[in-house]
């Protein structure tokens, strides 16, 4: 499974997959990296393939992958 970790320019971290589902937002992109290694550590299942750190410009700009 492939999914994204979204950080928004508020400094909230969105995780999200490939076709935009979210899963969750959390406070920072930290807290949702270390749910990405939980949940992984947890469940046992297939590695996942995380891209992260996205940064979103304010919502009158489209977003871009760094």
């Amino acid at each position: 499974m492939r999914l994204f970790i979204k950080e928004w320019v508020n400094r909230t971290a969105t995780i999200m997959t490939e076709n935009g589902q979210v899963v969750w937002t959390f406070s920072s992109l930290q807290d949702a990296r270390t749910a990405c290694r939980e949940w992984q550590a947890l469940t046992g299942s297939e590695p996942m393939t995380f891209v992260e750190e996205v940064i979103c410009a304010p919502p009158e700009v489209a977003c871009a992958a760094g």
